[in-house]
Parts: C-alpha cells; sequence; structure tokens
C-alpha cells in the first residue's frame, strides 16, 4: 500500500491527496472543537437535571412455601406478585397459594436480605370468582402452569398454559381501581396478551420490473444496491454494472444453477441502512443483510430475521443479537445464541429525561426477559440484564430474578438494579430547573446533545464515502434547524461551530469527489488489467507448444504484461498489493513457460517444424514471379529471426539447464539463423533484378500518365488559386514517383527536369490570371467611383423617405454597384470591395439623414424650420455687406438682415465730405435736379452734337 492510500471500512483502497488530507484534518479538529463544547455542555446538564446510571444496588432473595419453579414477576401498587409452578403430586387439588405469593419491598430500605411475604387473605386473589375459574381451571387442565404475568393499560393480567404450544393460554384479568384495588373480570383476556409485531417496519418484495438482465443480471433496489445469487454465489454490487460480476460482497449459495428470478429476495430502507432479506433457491432459511449507504459497506446479521426495531432518532437497529448504528458500527451481544433465536420484542420504555430507551424481549418458551438499556447521548447500550421476570418501580429500580436452576427450590434469588426509567409521576415530583435549562427542558437538551454527538462523531470518523460526507452536511442543517437555543451563551455558541463544519464539509467533499474520480478511474484501469491478464494466462494455459515459436510469443506477452503493471504502479492511488500480486502471477507463468521452453528447445527436434517452414519459404522464393511476392517472402523471413532474436535473448534467462544444454540449444539457434540469413540475402537479389525489369515499365506508364495530368491541369486551372493547388498536387505525385523509383537512377534525371517544367508552366499560367485579375479589378473599381459619384445628385430630389429607400433597393445603378463589389470579393480584391462598399453605405447613411431632417424640420416649402413649437422664417436672399447712412452716420449693413455696425472713426471721417451722395439713390437724380431734367439735358446735347441715333 503507497503512503498516498488508505483502507476504509470495507478494506477497500482510499485516494487521498495532500488537499484533501488538509481539508480533512481542518474538518476533524472542527469535529473535535465541536464534541468538546457539547461534552460541556452535556455536564453543566448533568449538573442541573443529574443521571440515574444503570447500576446493580442490592442482593435480595424470595422465600415461598413450597418448593416451586419461579416463572415471573410484576409489581402492583407497593405489592410484588410472584408466579411460580408447584408440582405436588399427592394433592388432589391445586390452590392459588401453589401458584401466587405476594411480597412487599420498600426501594431505597438499608439492611434487606429478604421480600416480606403478604398474606393472601383479604386480597384479590381471594377473590369467590377468581378462585372458582382458577379451581375450574385446574380441574380440566391438570398440565396448566403459569406462563406471565403483566399489567397493562390498568389491568393486571395472569396467563397460563393449557396445551402443548405457547399459544394455548388462558389468561385471568383484573382491573385496577383509582383506589389502588384490583377488581376480578374474567378468565378471557387471551387476546391482550399477544405480542406487538417482531418488526417496526415492512418488507418490500422485489418483482420483476425491478431485474436488470445482462452479462451478469442482478435486482435494483432502490437504484442503491444491486443484488443476485446467480453464478453460485450471492453478491451485492453498488454499481449498476452487469458486465462484470464482481461486487463489494459475496458468499456462497447451495444452488449454483438457479436463474435471477428463482431467488426471494426482500428489503426494507431505514435511515442510511438497507436490510435486505435473501433466500436463494432450495434454501430453507432466509439470509439477512444491511447494507450501510454511508460507508458503503455490507454486514450479514441474521438475528434481524427473528425481531428487529429501530433505535430512536434514527440511530440504527436493536435486535436479540446485538444492535447495529447509522455509522457503520455493529456491537453483537454475548448472549447464548439458542437465547437469542428465540427472543422477541416485548415492549419499549423511555425514561423521563429522554436520555434512555429500555428495550425488552421476550422469550415465550420459557418466560426469560433480556432488558437492553440503550442511551441516546453515547450510542451504546449498558450491559444487558437477562432474567425471568422483572418489577420496575416508580423511583426506576427493577427487581429482577433469574431461575436459572430447573430444579424447583423455596429460595429465589432476586437483584435490584438502579435504572433511570422512573415513572412520569415520579419524576414530576422532582424539583424542577429554572432559566436556560427550564426553558429548553432535559429532553430537549438530550435530543440536542445526542444530535451534536452524532455529527462530532462522525467528523472524527470521516467514512470516506459521499453519502457519509452528505451525511454529515444533513445532520448539521437538521440540528440547526431543530434546536433553536444553540445560539445561546449557555451552549457556548455551537451554531457557529455546527456553519463551520458546513463549510468545511463542502470543500472536504468537493476535494474529495476530485480524488474520488482519480480513484475510481485507476480502480477500473487494474481492473481492465486484471481481466486481460486473466484472458493471458488462460490462453497460454491451453497452448500445445509445437514450436519454439509459440514459447516466444508466450514470453513476449507475459512480459509486455509486467511491463504495463509497472505503469500502473505508477498511476495516483494505485492499490501496490494488487498489482504486486498480478506481476507475482505472471512472473509465476513466466517461469513454468521458460522451463517448458528449455526442456522443448533441448529436443534434437525442437526446430523441425521452423526448417520444414523455412524449405516452403525456399521453394515459394525461386518460383516468385514479382517483386511483391519476393517482399512478403522478405517480410516473412524478418518477422522469423526477430523471434530467434527474443528467443535468444531470454534463452540465457530461462531457469533450469545446465551449459551443455544451453549450448546446444544456441547452436541449434545459430543453424536456423545462418539459413534464414541466406535465404534473406538470396531473396533481396531476386527482387533486385526484378525490380529493374517492372520498374521500367512502371515508370514509363507512371511518367505518361502525369504528362497527361500535366496538361489537364493546366487546363483547368482557371485562377491563381487553382494554379497554387495543382503545382502542390504534382509536385506531390512527383515527389512519390521519386520515392518509389529512387533505386534507379536513370529515372532521377527525366523526373528532375519533369520538376522544371511543372514549375514553369504553372508559374506562368498562374502570372497571366493575375494580370488578367488585376485589369478587371481596376476597370470594375473605375466604373463604381463613378456610379457613386452620381449618387449624391440623384438623392436630392427626394423629400421622402419610402422614395429614399426605394431607390437604393431597386435602381438599376445601385444594383450594378452592389454586383460589382461582389465581383471584386470574388476576384480576390476584398479591400476594395469592403471600400466601396463602405462608400455606398455613407452615402446612403448621409441621404438618409438628409432627408429626415428636412422632413422633421422644414415646412411650408423649406420657406419655415421648426424647433418643438417654434418657427422661422428661412431666408434664401444671399448676404452682401453693404454701406448705408443710418442715424446720420455710415454704417455696414447685411443685407436681408438687421445686423448694422458703425464705421470705424478714421473711415466715417474720410468718407464724411461724401454726406451730399449718401442719400442720392441714382446718379442722375439729387434732391435739387430731378432726372427727367437730366435725361431731357442728354437729349439735347446729343442733337446739338449731331447725333441723331
Amino acid at each position: 500500500m503507497t503512503d498516498t492510500q488508505a483502507p476504509d471500512a470495507t478494506g477497500n483502497l482510499v485516494a487521498e491527496s495532500g488537499s484533501y488530507e488538509l481539508l480533512k484534518k481542518r474538518l476533524t479538529d472542527q469535529g473535535v472543537r465541536l464534541q468538546q463544547k457539547t461534552q460541556t455542555l452535556n455536564g453543566a446538564r448533568l449538573a442541573e437535571f443529574g443521571r440515574s446510571a444503570q447500576s446493580l444496588t442490592l442482593r435480595i432473595r424470595a422465600r415461598t412455601e413450597n418448593n416451586c419453579v419461579a416463572r415471573d414477576l410484576t409489581r402492583i401498587g407497593d405489592l410484588l406478585l410472584f408466579g411460580y409452578n408447584v408440582f405436588i403430586g399427592l394433592r388432589t387439588e391445586t390452590a392459588v397459594s401453589d401458584v401466587f405469593s405476594l411480597y412487599r419491598f420498600k426501594a431505597g430500605a438499608d439492611n434487606v436480605d429478604e421480600l416480606e411475604p403478604v398474606p393472601l387473605s383479604g386480597t384479590f386473589l381471594e377473590d369467590a370468582r377468581f378462585v372458582a375459574d382458577f379451581r375450574e381451571l385446574y380441574t380440566y387442565y391438570k398440565q396448566a402452569s403459569i406462563t406471565q404475568l403483566r399489567v397493562h393499560q390498568h389491568k393486571l393480567f395472569a396467563a397460563f398454559q393449557i396445551g402443548e404450544k405457547v399459544t394455548d393460554l388462558r389468561v385471568f384479568r383484573w382491573s385496577l381501581e383509582n383506589d389502588g384495588s384490583l377488581k376480578y373480570l374474567d378468565n378471557r383476556g387471551e387476546r391482550e396478551m399477544a405480542l406487538p409485531p417482531t418488526h417496526d417496519f415492512e418488507w418490500t418484495l422485489t418483482t420483476r420490473e425491478q431485474h436488470v438482465g445482462g452479462r451478469h443480471p442482478h435486482v435494483n433496489i432502490l437504484d442503491t444496491v444491486f443484488v443476485e445469487t446467480v453464478g453460485g454465489d450471492l453478491t451485492v454490487k453498488i454499481e449498476n454494472n452487469t458486465e462484470t460480476g464482481l461486487g463489494i460482497y459475496a458468499e456462497p449459495v447451495e444452488d449454483k444453477n438457479q436463474s435471477l428470478a428463482d431467488a426471494s429476495i426482500s428489503y426494507a430502507k431505514l435511515g442510511s441502512l438497507v436490510l435486505l432479506k435473501i433466500r436463494p433457491y432450495r434454501e430453507k432459511t432466509d439470509r439477512y443483510l444491511v447494507f450501510n449507504i454511508r460507508s458503503n459497506s455490507i454486514t450479514r446479521i441474521d438475528a434481524i430475521g427473528q425481531s428487529c426495531v429501530q433505535l430512536p432518532e434514527d440511530h440504527g437497529l436493536i435486535f436479540p443479537g446485538g444492535y447495529y448504528l447509522q455509522s457503520g458500527e455493529f456491537k453483537p451481544f454475548d448472549i447464548p445464541e439458542a437465547l437469542t433465536t428465540a427472543l422477541r420484542f416485548k415492549r419499549v420504555i423511555r425514561s423521563p429525561n429522554g436520555e434512555d430507551v429500555l428495550y425488552i424481549f421476550y422469550q415465550p418458551e420459557n418466560g426469560q426477559y433480556a432488558l437492553f438499556s440503550y442511551n441516546l447521548i453515547e450510542k451504546s447500550l449498558s450491559t444487558p440484564i437477562l432474567c425471568h421476570g422483572y418489577a420496575r418501580f416508580d423511583d426506576g429500580d427493577i427487581l429482577v430474578f433469574t431461575a436459572d436452576n430447573p430444579e424447583p427450590t423455596r429460595t429465589h434469588p432476586m437483584q435490584l438494579w438502579q435504572t433511570p426509567f422512573s415513572s412520569e409521576e415520579h419524576s414530576t415530583q422532582a424539583s424542577a430547573a429554572h432559566g436556560f435549562w427550564g426553558r429548553i427542558g432535559n429532553p430537549e437538551l438530550v435530543r440536542g446533545i445526542s444530535e451534536l454527538t452524532a455529527i462530532a462523531r462522525a467528523v472524527r470518523e470521516q467514512t470516506p464515502t459521499r453519502a457519509a460526507y452528505e451525511g454529515i452536511l444533513s445532520q448539521c442543517g437538521r440540528a440547526l434547524d431543530a434546536f433553536f437555543w444553540l445560539d445561546a451563551t449557555e451552549a457556548g455558541g455551537l451554531d457557529a461551530d455546527l456553519r463551520g463544519i458546513i463549510e468545511a464539509a463542502r470543500n472536504t467533499l468537493d476535494e474529495f469527489e476530485k480524488v474520488e474520480s482519480i480513484r475510481r478511474d485507476t480502480h477500473r484501469a487494474i481492473d481492465e488489467t486484471d481481466s486481460r491478464q486473466h484472458e493471458l494466462l488462460t490462453e497460454i494455459a491451453g497452448t500445445l507448444w509445437q514450436k519454439p515459436e509459440d514459447f516466444v510469443r508466450a514470453l513476449d506477452r507475459l512480459r509486455e504484461g509486467r511491463g504495463h503493471l509497472q505503469l500502473l504502479l505508477e498511476l495516483r492511488y494505485a492499490d501496490s498489493e494488487r498489482i504486486n500480486a498480478l506481476d507475482a502471477a505472471l512472473a509465476t507463468e513466466s517461469t513454468r513457460v521458460g522451463e517448458k521452453a528449455l526442456a522443448f528447445l533441448s529436443q534434437e527436434k525442437a526446430f523441425d517444424g521452423t526448417r520444414q517452414d523455412l524449405a516452403k519459404v525456399e521453394k515459394s522464393l525461386s518460383t516468385a514471379a514479382t517483386s511483391e511476392d519476393i517482399a512478403k517472402t522478405l517480410a516473412a523471413l524478418d518477422t522469423s529471426a526477430a523471434g530467434l532474436d527474443l528467443l535468444t535473448g531470454q534463452i540465457g534467462n530461462l531457469p533450469g539447464g545446465d551449459a551443455v544444454t544451453r549450448t546446444r540449444i544456441l547452436d541449434a539457434v545459430s543453424g536456423v539463423y545462418a539459413e534464414i540469413n541466406r535465404l534473406r540475402a538470396d531473396a533481396r537479389n531476386r527482387r533486385r533484378a526484378l525490380s529493374a525489369t517492372e520498374s521500367a515499365a512502371e515508370f514509363g506508364a507512371q511518367f505518361k500518365l502525369f504528362g497527361q495530368s500535366l496538361e489537364n491541369a493546366i487546363e483547368l486551372a482557371d485562377t491563381p488559386e487553382k494554379c497554387d493547388d495543382a503545382l502542390t498536387r504534382l509536385l506531390s505525385q512527383l515527389e512519390e514517383l521519386e520515392g518509389r523509383f529512387a533505386e534507379q537512377e536513370e529515372f532521377l534525371a527525366d523526373i528532375a527536369a519533369k520538376r522544371e517544367t511543372v514549375y514553369e508552366s504553372l508559374l506562368a499560367k498562374r502570372q497571366t490570371l493575375l494580370d488578367t485579375r488585376s485589369r478587371r479589378a481596376r476597370a470594375i473599381v473605375d466604373a463604381a467611383s463613378r456610379i457613386l459619384k452620381g449618387i449624391p445628385r440623384r438623392v436630392t430630389q427626394f423629400s421622402d423617405l419610402a422614395q429614399l429607400h426605394s431607390y437604393f433597393a431597386s435602381d438599376p445603378l445601385i444594383g450594378k454597384l452592389r454586383q460589382q463589389i461582389a465581383d471584386l470579393r470574388q476576384l480576390g480584391d476584398g479591400v476594395q470591395a469592403d471600400d466601396l462598399d463602405t462608400q455606398l453605405k455613407t452615402v446612403r447613411d448621409q441621404a438618409i439623414r438628409s432627408v429626415r431632417d428636412q422632413s422633421e424640420l422644414v415646412s411650408d416649402g423649406g420657406n419655415t424650420l421648426r424647433f418643438g413649437r417654434h418657427t422661422f422664417t428661412v431666408s434664401r436672399q444671399p448676404l452682401d455687406l453693404t454701406l448705408v447712412p443710418r442715424e446720420g452716420v455710415l454704417q455696414f449693413h447685411l443685407s436681408g438682415t438687421d445686423y448694422y455696425a458703425p464705421l470705424p472713426k478714421e473711415a466715417s471721417a474720410k468718407l464724411d465730405a461724401c454726406r451730399t451722395h449718401w442719400d442720392q439713390t441714382l446718379v442722375s437724380e439729387t434732391p435739387d435736379f430731378y432726372r427727367a431734367e437730366y435725361l431731357a439735358g442728354t437729349l439735347l446735347e446729343a442733337v446739338i452734337g449731331g447725333d441723331t441715333g
């Protein structure tokens, strides 16, 4: 076992890693802190409420008037009723005093060694009706005997066996009155004496719906455990795998030839336990198995078949032979097997403090009782009390007697045991606690401390399974929800510890799942290797050993198997013990095969078969017509030579034999070697001769075909890319030809020349295609650019978005532009195509924004601009800068606006001399001279001057 492995509860190897170990240790430390705080809390509880532990406090005896065999004991108020059987042959009548005695015992009295007898006169035993019925009983049933005394539901029962069977009863009944007296009822209480069911759970019988077929069929129980009784054994698996018959538990069955449906299989799920009740075919007794989901372990406990009940708070099971806890702890009792197989569950008594539970089992045949006291906090049972009768007092003391001596006697020893099983009335009379302890109550504290102790124990043990860690998380969550007082100061802040454990358990579970996954893979690899090795050893065991090659093959496979096992040892979490056992099995088989090989090879005829095979090879070599046939022959010779190499290497390691024997074997091998080498040399020479003739014809055909392939490739290569592909393909074909005919040097020159031709032809064709593509791409780009330039002018005509979208969707020029972009992409000029596509999208977006702006901001034919509810008139008049007189001075003015700005003083002073002309609108008119007069004067002057035109 390696340092990174640890055995779990089932003995399997559990994977552990550094991270997992660290997280596991942290969780363990938190569990230790929780345990310490829980013990402190329990100590404070005991100091407040106290506890009455089970212990023997007194030995006492009861004396009867006659020799008798004691049968049962019970308490009625302050009296003890003792029942026994007296066998007096001379008497003709059995009296009540021959069967019953009354005693008085004061619990706690000192120096008491014998019970005080109480006369029967005046007691309920002298009731006339009872006495008459009693006499009638012994009159008709001479062999009647008392079997049991019982107080139940305010009634006293006295049962008598009147037949051969223990169920043949006559039962007398008295009712317990409120004043403590007893009133006789009748002798018909048989039904009320019936024992409760032997099990407090129901068995579920499996059906054919749960059968899973396959190579190894099984019964699926709750998708958790898988059971079958075929193949000669009862097997329990935890994986729904019918390919293998291996499981975590197996035991033989009597009938090895039974089918899956022949066995009777029942189950019951109790918490994390799955109980299995299995009766294989033709067997007379049931087998009882307990499967623990947390630890993935199986325990056979047949005692649960007789009688079995559940422990409180889902702690586990208790049965006459012992108890089994959910944690996987199984403790059998040191009780005689004869008694264990006959005990049946009778009743359960809980202590008022809630800490202890008393389970009472009863054997009807001899009236023996077994009292088991279970402590919820410690999760353990006190020493079982075996007796033939008991009486429980209000303070919890139990008086028991044991009739170990079958002979009649007058003195009957008894024992007084102090127990915590007092009556409710007695517990109520005790002083009640106050404060935190009184508010919570002892029973509730016991439940909480029991749950916390279980959590601390589960953390301490940390069974390496997913179910165990999930169980810890579930327990912590259940405790936090159920016990509100965990965060109290008196409780030591246990809630914080539980939350810390939850967080640590989650982290540990996550790491464990990683480790467990690797472990499962490693285990699966070892299982597969084990299966293959079994098949190999079986095959080798059936070998006939007729030729040396048989030994060579077997030794080689054994060597490979051992090498593979060494690789498995390097896997993480590998089971080194199992691997070493497998390796030892291979080593033993190798030794055995080696001894047989040495004995076989030392014979004179050991290599006769090999020589005969070589003779056949030589004959086939002489008739070989092609180099291919000779190549197959050479391969066979090489295989034989390799086998001889392996055999030669292993002869020195074979066990047994002396130097003379080994020398003789080596000489024989050497002779076979020489024959093989001779045949190989002849084969190579013949292949070389045949290859020259075959290669010349084949090369000519191949070269001619290649020439046609070259012409066809040049014709089909209409793009530069196809030229590149054709060049690569043709050069590869030439390299293949060169490799095939490398031994014929006369062909290499032709291949080199053809290679140059291929290069020149395809590269020239490629360059031509590139030039053509480039010219076409330039022409397409120029045409597309012209179309793009005209688009802005066209889109200015549209004032509606629908018109604009219609234009870009259906205009022939736009369609042609898109086609040109696609053509560019086909030509391989993606950059130019993307550029044109971007320009088209830009123009379209600008046109959409322009139309949208006009439709949203401009109205009245473009003469009004809107901004919300405000409108502005749009002036389309060109802006001119002019000089106009205003307010007596010249000012700059923008035409069509109300902008005016005075001239600088220097410029205004220079123009002030022309003030008379500031307001002159026309050159031909002044305030003093009308323009008509100017025109008339101009006309007169022309006439005078002789200008008549």
